[in-house]
């Protein structure tokens, strides 16, 4: 246990809890099994929650300020035990999930396979995704329908995705396409029809859709996250909040744009994924975190380059000085991400992406 979780441990009792779930090893003693923890959502003076993997499978636990969520996670699913000798605490199968169980439920008594498919992602919370043969199947906590509704709106700019199924009131799915994505297979093809694909999507006009937050209330969200888990950055996070550019469009965004939102067919065939953050908002914040996310993971713009291009030739409306003055804003956001997925080395990979948002200031 480095000097950063003791910190984080000592400055909040309240939660006690934190000196189990936080140290890997403690976690495995408590489950029985060797964990690895795949993300966390912490909650200062309130909650923390895991989603991890043991050799057999998926699992969340939690712990709280008091005993009423632990309660209530386990009146909600019998799969759910609160962690031998941790107080406040509760913990389950993926399925389980305190926040999901129900709706995911809903899903498998509507798809009875869905009990055996695989997890291949669980965000404590806010979304579990299963892998079921020949599509995808994601449940969260909002309306499945806006997601149909999203898909619709892309297709009618012109702008390739894939067509959700409706299963219940929170869950939807897609069918399984293509062979990867830009992250995992980059090629100059895809990332130019790619590029084409937002173009098309930032030329709709804005109507009937909700606003996307604010780039003041992402950069709060962000330097809070960091001031929450590594108090020496707050200084510098906040100061970077504080030097945001001015909006200069509104259009329709993705609002989540990387390389692993779009999938790559044949011949070039690209489509867009994961519409749940679809709204209003600047069009250059697309680009620049496609353009971040792309420099953290390979060290260069390559993909970036051939899509902007493409997305210029397409009369895209964002210009690459507005997507360049985003890019801090977007490179603090992901600073946290280490923290997130509980990297062994969490505090330099976050302070080292703090330094890079610093430098594109």
């Amino acid at each position: 246990m480095n000097t950063a979780v003791r910190e984080l441990i000592d400055s909040d009792p309240g939660v006690p809890g934190l000196k189990t779930l936080l140290d890997p090893a403690s976690l495995s003693d408590a489950v029985g099994a060797p964990v690895e923890v795949r993300h966390l959502r912490y909650k200062p003076g309130t909650s923390l929650l895991l989603a991890y993997t043991t050799p057999s499978g998926a699992f969340w636990a939690g712990a709280w300020a008091g005993p009423d969520k632990p309660g209530s996670a386990e009146r909600r699913s019998p799969a759910v035990r609160a962690l031998p000798g941790v107080p406040w605490s509760a913990g389950g199968p993926a399925r389980s999930d305190r926040v999901l169980t129900r709706a995911v439920g809903d899903a498998e008594r509507h798809e009875p396979s869905w009990r055996l498919a695989e997890i291949v992602r669980h965000n404590p919370g806010r979304r579990l995704v299963v892998r079921t043969g020949d599509e995808y199947a994601k449940t969260a906590p909002g309306r499945a329908d806006a997601a149909l509704r999203n898909a619709a709106l892309l297709r009618r700019a012109g702008a390739p995705t894939l067509s959700p199924r409706l299963v219940t009131a929170h869950t939807w799915a897609t069918a399984s396409w293509g062979d990867g994505d830009l992250a995992s297979s980059p090629s100059p093809a895809h990332a130019a029809a790619a590029g084409r694909a937002l173009a098309r999507l930032h030329a709709v006009p804005v109507a009937d859709i909700d606003a996307g937050e604010t780039p003041d209330a992402r950069a709060r969200s962000a330097a809070l996250a960091l001031r929450i888990a590594l108090p020496e950055t707050a200084r510098r996070a906040d100061e970077i909040a504080r030097r945001l550019p001015s909006a200069r469009r509104r259009t329709i965004v993705h609002g989540d744009f990387s390389a692993d939102q779009v999938l790559r067919g044949r011949e070039g065939r690209v489509r867009l994924i994961d519409l749940d953050r679809l709204g209003a908002g600047d069009p250059a914040l697309d680009l620049a975190g496609f353009a971040v996310e792309e420099f953290l993971r390979t060290g260069d713009l390559a993909t970036t380059t051939a899509l902007f291009a493409a997305y210029q030739a397409e009369g895209g409306v964002a210009t690459e000085s507005e997507w360049r003055a985003w890019t801090p804003l977007c490179a603090l956001e992901r600073a946290i991400e280490p923290f997130r997925r509980w990297r062994r080395d969490w505090p330099a990979a976050v302070a080292a992406r703090l330094d890079r948002a610093e430098d594109l200031l």
